[in-house]
């Protein structure tokens, strides 16, 4: 079912060939590595990873486009997620060869490096963005623009600056789920952001009643053991007690 723990080798066998990866519309499906395109189990753990690899490997060459730099920023982040630190900046090195500087993996690249200095050093996150933003914006990807509104939003957070970081954190999660659908890592981790974000505006009840539901998500997707799971039912406990 679709929450089975494992994946068919049969099925994963299937996914991997290069023509499984096109819809009718001639187009690769953004996030479709999350799950197996013949039985739709979600894929899990070191699985879902190594799936990740492929589909990049896969589209690496190809012409930029919205797929692409979705799988390049998916990929390094479910890396980073897992702990696998030195294989996401080995990602970032490789993908970053031979490319000019506005290119979009490339900017998409300077986006990861900035995120990863949130938690320690937003200030510095902020001086990076603020670099990388005419860039971005000349790219006109949408995938590239999430990952930067999520950077942008999580520093202006880690700053105390919450009216601020509230708007880009909404933007971020509407077009997230536009782009991406609603099970997919960057969605539901702009969805998590935003409902923090509500909160510390005020909107208690809103933002609690969003936060559940991302919590049902991950645990339905990455399951109720990923220590992703584990951080969002925390912080759903440490607002439970909040007035609405």
């Amino acid at each position: 079912g679709p929450s089975a723990g494992f994946a068919h080798v049969d099925c994963l066998a299937e996914m991997a060939k290069r023509d499984q990866w096109v819809t009718a519309e001639g187009r690769k499906p953004l996030n479709r590595w999350n799950s197996c395109a013949t039985c739709h189990q979600f894929l899990r753990g070191a699985l879902r990873i190594e799936m990740g690899r492929r589909w990049w490997r896969n589209l690496r060459d190809t012409p930029n486009s919205d797929d692409k730099c979705h799988s390049f920023s998916s990929v390094a982040a479910e890396l980073r997620d897992a702990d696998e630190v030195d294989s996401a900046d080995k990602l970032v090195e490789e993908s970053n060869q031979g490319l000019a500087r506005e290119d979009p993996i490339v900017l998409a690249a300077g986006i990861d490096r900035a995120h990863n200095l949130v938690g320690t050093d937003p200030t510095a996150t902020l001086r990076t963005l603020t670099a990388l933003q005419p860039g971005v914006e000349r790219c006109g990807l949408g995938t590239l623009r999430v990952s930067y509104l999520t950077s942008l939003g999580w520093a202006l957070y880690q700053l105390g600056r919450y009216q601020e970081a509230y708007p880009v954190a909404a933007e971020c999660a509407q077009l997230a789920m536009a782009l991406t659908g609603p099970e997919s890592h960057a969605a539901i981790n702009a969805m998590e952001f935003h409902a923090l974000a509500l909160i510390k505006v005020g909107g208690v009840g809103e933002g609690k009643a969003m936060l559940a539901r991302v919590l049902a998500t991950k645990t339905r997707v990455i399951g109720a053991d990923h220590h992703d799971t584990r951080r969002t039912k925390a912080a759903l406990d440490r607002v439970s007690t909040m007035d609405a």
